[in-house]
C-alpha cells in the first residue's frame, strides 16, 4: 500500500509536469505511455523468468531497481534541467523494473493462500493496493502544490523500498523450480501457444485487451482537468483519485462473488458498465458528474480485472502461470502506451471528449459481440473444472 501511494504520486506528477513542459496533447500522452511501454515489449519475457526463477526475489530486486529513475527525474526538475525527452526516457526506464515484477507478483499469489481462498486473496490484494488511489492522487496534488512537482517523484522512489523490505520478511513454501534446459525464447513460444490453445485463457485475454485498449481517457485527464473542466492541479488530483473509490467498492463486491456463476454475471454486467461510464465521462462538462462517472468506471474496471485474473489463475497450470500472467500484463498494461499515443493523435483531431466518446461506443459494441458469441460457455467449462492450487513443497 505504501508503494502504491508513491506510484500515484508519480502518476499525478508525470501528467502535471508534462502539461507544464508542453502544450502538445500528443507529448503529454507520450509521457503517460512511457510508463507502460516496456510492458508491451517485455512482459512475456518477464513471465518466462517468473516460471524459471524465485518469484519473491524477482519482485524484491525489481522494486530496488525502480528506485533510481524517479530520484533522477526529481533532481532534474529541481535543478531546472528537465525536458520532455528526459522525462519520457526516465519514466520508461522505471517502467522496465515494473514490467519484470508484475508477472512474478501475480503468479506468486497462489503460493500464499489455500486454493479455496484464492479469489478472496486476489480481491483483498486489489482492494488494499487500489484503495490508495482514493487518497494517493489527492495527497499528491497537495504535495505538489506545497513542495513542488519534484516531490511526487521523490516520494515514489522512497515507496519502492517498502516492497523490498516486505519481500525480505515474507517466506512461503514454493515448489522448487528445476533449471529449465530450454531457451527463454522456446519457453516464451510455449507460453504463448498455451495461452492461445487454452480457450478460456484466450477469450479472457481478448476481453481484457480490448477493454484496456479503449481506456484512452486516463492519459487525457490533464487535458480534461485544464481544458474541459477549467480546473487546476487539485481538479486533476480529484479526477485521478475518483476511480479509486470505485476500486474500493469493487474489492468489497468481488469478495462476495463466491461461485463461478456469480463471477460470470459480474463480468458481463461490468463490461457493459465500463462502456456506459466512459460514455458519461465524455459528455460531462461539470466536475461532480465527471467524478461520478470515473467512480463507476473504477468499480466496473476493477471488478472485471479481478474476476479475469481469478479465472486465468484457475484455468492455468502452475508451470505456465508466470507466462500467462506475463501475457496478462502485456495485454492489460501494454495496451496503455498504444492507446495513450493513439489518444494523443485522436485528441488533436476529435478533441479529448470526442476521443473518449468514441471509446465508450466501441466498448459497448464489443461487449454485445463478445457476450452473444458463446464466450462465457467456453470460460465456464475451463475455469470450473480445473485445479487452482499451486503445488507447495514442505517447509
Amino acid at each position: 500500500m505504501v508503494s502504491q501511494l508513491g506510484f500515484w504520486g508519480q502518476y499525478v506528477a508525470v501528467g502535471w509536469e508534462a502539461r507544464t513542459l508542453t502544450k502538445s496533447d500528443f507529448l503529454i500522452t507520450a509521457a503517460f505511455a512511457a510508463q507502460w511501454f516496456p510492458s508491451l515489449l517485455l512482459s512475456s519475457v518477464a513471465g518466462v523468468l517468473a516460471d524459471r526463477y524465485d518469484r519473491r526475489k524477482l519482485v524484491l530486486f525489481g522494486n530496488l531497481a525502480m528506485v533510481a529513475p524517479p530520484v533522477v527525474i526529481g533532481l532534474l526538475i529541481q535543478s531546472h534541467r528537465i525536458n520532455m525527452l528526459l522525462l519520457i526516457g526516465f519514466v520508461m526506464l522505471g517502467g522496465v523494473g515494473q514490467t519484470f515484477t508484475q508477472p512474478a507478483a501475480a503468479a506468486y499469489v497462489p503460493a500464499l493462500v489455500p486454493p479455496a481462498d484464492l479469489h478472496s486473496a486476489i480481491a483483498l490484494n486489489a482492494g488494499m493496493t487500489n484503495s490508495t488511489r482514493v487518497i494517493g492522487p489527492t495527497l499528491a496534488g497537495g504535495l505538489i502544490a506545497a513542495w513542488g512537482v519534484a516531490w511526487g517523484f521523490h516520494v515514489n522512489a522512497i515507496s519502492f523500498l517498502a516492497v523490498a523490505i516486505a519481500c525480505t520478511m515474507v517466506h512461503t513454501r514454493p515448489a522448487p523450480k528445476p533449471r529449465a534446459s530450454a531457451t527463454v525464447f522456446h519457453e516464451l513460444k510455449l507460453g504463448i501457444s498455451y495461452s492461445r490453445k487454452n480457450r478460456a485463457v484466450a477469450r479472457l485475454i481478448m476481453l481484457l485487451g480490448v477493454e484496456a485498449f479503449f481506456m484512452m481517457h486516463s492519459s487525457l485527464m490533464p487535458i480534461f482537468a485544464r481544458d474541459v473542466l477549467h480546473g487546476g492541479v487539485s481538479t486533476y488530483g480529484l479526477l485521478s483519485a475518483a476511480p479509486g473509490i470505485g476500486f474500493v467498492g469493487a474489492a468489497i463486491i468481488t469478495t462476495m462473488l463466491t461461485t463461478g456463476r456469480h463471477r460470470r454475471i459480474a463480468l458481463t454486467v461490468c463490461s457493459f458498465g465500463l462502456g456506459a461510464a466512459i460514455l458519461t465521462l465524455s459528455l460531462s462538462r461539470v466536475l461532480p458528474l465527471s467524478l461520478l462517472a470515473l467512480g463507476f468506471f473504477g468499480l466496473f474496471f476493477m471488478t472485471t480485472n479481478t474476476v479475469i485474473m481469478t479465472m486465468l489463475l484457475s484455468a492455468t497450470d502452475d508451470e505456465f502461470r508466470g507466462r500467462v500472467m506475463g501475457v496478462f500484463a502485456m495485454v492489460s498494461t501494454g495496451a496503455f502506451p498504444v492507446n495513450s499515443l493513439l489518444a494523443g493523435v485522436l485528441s488533436s483531431w476529435l478533441g479529448a471528449p470526442g476521443t473518449v466518446l468514441m471509446c465508450g461506443i466501441c466498448l459497448l459494441l464489443f461487449s454485445v459481440i463478445f457476450f452473444s458469441g458463446g464466450s462465457m460457455t467456453m470460460i465456464r467449462e475451463q475455469t470450473e473444472h480445473h485445479a487452482v492450487a499451486a503445488p507447495l513443497a514442505p517447509a
